[in-house]
């Protein structure tokens, strides 16, 4: 056996072990067209076997290109009795009722067993301030529901306030389709100064960038995510299985950190 068919065993081997869980994946045709996108549970699963990837949350792309109410009935449709497949819903605030009244939809949702959001406040045109999005965000605060917002639909300015602002908020900085992470000298300060700040490594393609942060800040904020079926996940897999930290640390960023998460979730 050549050098390059050891590496791949190895590899292989890896993402087997640390027992993956993709924080961030898409099911549903999104708004550019790509020629490749899920359509069904079954394709997804697919593709998570391909890359070995154990488990996943996914939301729908009818969510956050159409509307939430529709996208999100389709993802828990489709989803349906896979323990492999984790429901993430896309909310709006509370004041134009779309979702009303929203504190039955979070009690519902979280019957039905999603754990998670994503917010979209400047595609779907709406201000994570106080004024706009307040009680939507208490709301998630009490129940400690993690919230994933994408890098380029927040500025760091109101991340930083709405971090500090509701500090028992989990919240998970995403970064599709942007290479975010080089703004490492306003991500290392926000990491210092709110403890509730997640980092999904999509995109952390910076070098030695996930290793840095361990040394850092711990491997405790880091959450494995891929964008799939946007990027090939291996990108995303290698930062954890090639990095030079502890198997512990690996273990941690691959699986436990999300699931430590969903468990905090109160009902």
């Amino acid at each position: 056996m050549n050098s390059l068919s050891m590496w791949i065993d190895k590899f292989s081997n890896d993402k087997k072990r640390y027992r993956f869980f993709d924080c961030n994946c898409w099911i549903g045709r999104s708004d550019n067209l790509l020629p490749f996108y899920f359509s069904k549970s079954t394709e997804i699963l697919e593709q998570m076997d391909y890359y070995g990837i154990e488990k996943a949350m996914v939301s729908h792309t009818l969510s956050r290109y159409y509307h939430p109410l529709v996208g999100n009935e389709l993802l828990l449709r489709e989803i349906k009795g896979n323990d492999r497949l984790e429901g993430c819903f896309i909310l709006l605030p509370a004041s134009t009722k779309e979702l009303n009244p929203l504190d039955d939809y979070i009690k519902t949702m979280i019957k039905r067993g999603v754990r998670s959001v994503r917010l979209f406040p400047k595609s779907h045109n709406f201000s994570l301030e106080d004024w706009s999005a307040g009680a939507l965000l208490r709301k998630l605060e009490e129940r400690k529901i993690p919230l994933f917002i994408w890098g380029r639909e927040i500025d760091w300015d109101t991340l930083y306030k709405i971090c500090r602002g509701y500090s028992r908020l989990p919240i998970v900085l995403e970064q599709p389709d942007e290479e975010a992470y080089w703004n490492g000298r306003i991500l290392f300060s926000l990491l210092e100064q709110c403890e509730n700040l997640f980092l999904e490594i999509h995109n952390c393609l910076i070098y030695l960038g996930v290793d840095e942060l361990v040394k850092r800040f711990g491997a405790d904020r880091l959450i494995f995510g891929s964008y799939l079926p946007v990027d090939d996940p291996n990108s995303s897999l290698m930062l954890i299985t090639e990095g030079d930290f502890s198997e512990e640390d690996k273990e941690k960023i691959a699986h436990k950190n999300l699931e430590s998460l969903l468990k905090g979730v109160i009902p």
